[in-house]
């Protein structure tokens, strides 16, 4: 009996130290980002968001995180589960993640979201602005998918539906790329990442295409009346192998959801940019070159990238900035764009570029203290503004604009 007392107190002792031990290498090791997240401003300096902040910043900063995670991520492929960290993520039989849900909190001012663009069309349409309002594709499409029986993804169908009804009711023009990609030459599994909810980069080229020729069809501008820049032959396509793991994938394991490849679109014309963006952080940066020099970042290609952090879907316009503009000066008076989106649309703005002059967009979910995107349209003038949007995002923080009716 004495000798199971002594193996169950050297198990405490060993465990204790082990605890505080590991503890404190993730206080020395985390401090300067919790710190951060502590003193970060907030619109109100809630407690609550501040304790948030905190949360957040000790989970991701937490020592060889991504070892914990991967070891958790191989007891589920061990065991032959479908889904981590309890349902958060769910795959299907082709491999590809998900965003599982079997109770789930739908938007209800989803009219008011309509209304918030309505005004803003009313507001600029006075200069000549025209306003279209485009919904991404959702990885999962009823029916579609190879789904283990019993497992339930996240559907937003109803709410993008819904949506759309009051858009249209209110006379804005819509895009819905649902009904575009896939398509019969591109299938479900060459639009989406496996491991990433973006569509791929051969899939954000078509959705241009697709968003040309319907600019064209409602508002009768040519953006590309020689079909040079939206021709297949113009970009050289090159797989990166083994390369990419998207935020799905990072969240669930490389172990669980596997490694894939990346296919880049490398512009094979040479046009002059001058970039202006704004980091998350306010800090405001500057590139002058060509597509590859100024809006592509091809060193997240190089071996030294690390997988779990850099995400290679930013190679185009580093992922997303709260803001970017882009100056064609190879034509600096063609015809201006306006876009409130999300990270969607970057490889779509690096698409564009050749056929506008000037090109600003805003990221909807992250407005900082100095840039806001209602004061940004009544301040100043453009030819078009695009509000795209990705089905999961659509809620409250993406639609803070025109709120109030004019008075």
């Amino acid at each position: 009996m004495n000798a199971y007392l002594l193996r169950k107190k050297i198990f405490t002792v060993l465990f204790l130290v082990f605890i505080f031990g590991y503890s404190m290498v993730n206080a020395w090791h985390g401090y300067g980002e919790w710190k951060n997240a502590v003193l970060e401003p907030s619109e109100e300096n809630k407690v609550s968001e501040m304790i948030g902040r905190l949360d957040g910043s000790i989970t991701e900063s937490m020592y060889e995180r991504m070892k914990f995670i991967e070891i958790y991520s191989f007891l589920q492929v061990l065991l032959d589960k479908r889904e981590i960290n309890n349902f958060d993520i769910i795959r299907d039989e082709d491999g590809y993640l998900h965003y599982a849900s079997f109770f789930r909190e739908e938007p209800t001012k989803l009219k008011e979201y309509a209304r918030r663009v309505k005004r803003m069309q009313d507001f600029v349409e006075e200069r000549g602005t025209k306003v279209l309002f485009c919904v991404a594709p959702s990885k999962y499409m009823y029916g579609e998918n190879n789904l283990r029986k019993g497992l339930q993804a996240s559907n937003p169908d109803d709410i993008v539906n819904e949506l759309l009804f009051h858009l249209n009711r209110y006379g804005v023009e819509t895009l819905d790329y649902r009904k575009y990609i896939p398509n019969e030459t591109m299938s479900l599994q060459e639009a989406f990442f496996r491991t990433d909810h973006h569509w791929t980069i051969p899939a954000a080229f078509e959705a241009t295409k697709i968003l040309v020729e319907t600019m064209e069809e409602k508002f009768g501008v040519r953006l590309d009346p020689k079909g040079y820049y939206l021709d297949d032959a113009q970009y050289e396509r090159v797989v990166y192998p083994s390369c990419m793991l998207g935020s799905m994938g990072r969240r669930s394991g490389a172990n669980f959801s596997k490694i894939e490849d990346y296919e880049a679109l490398w512009p094979r014309f040479d046009i002059s940019y001058k970039r202006e963006y704004e980091n998350v952080g306010g800090i405001r940066g500057h590139k002058k070159g060509t597509a590859q020099e100024a809006l592509m970042d091809a060193e997240i290609l190089t071996k030294g990238s690390n997988i779990y952090r850099d995400s290679v879907y930013s190679m185009y316009l580093n992922g997303v900035r709260p803001y970017e503009k882009i100056i064609n000066m190879d034509n600096p008076d063609g015809c201006s764009l306006f876009a409130i989106r999300d990270s969607y649309f970057s490889p779509m703005m690096v698409f564009l570029a050749p056929m506008f002059g000037r090109m600003e967009a805003m990221w909807s979910l992250e407005e900082s203290g100095q840039l806001d995107i209602e004061t940004y349209v009544r301040n100043n003038e453009f030819d078009y503004i695009i509000v795209e949007i990705y089905p999961y995002n659509i809620n409250e923080d993406a639609f803070r604009f025109f709120e109030e009716d004019e008075r």
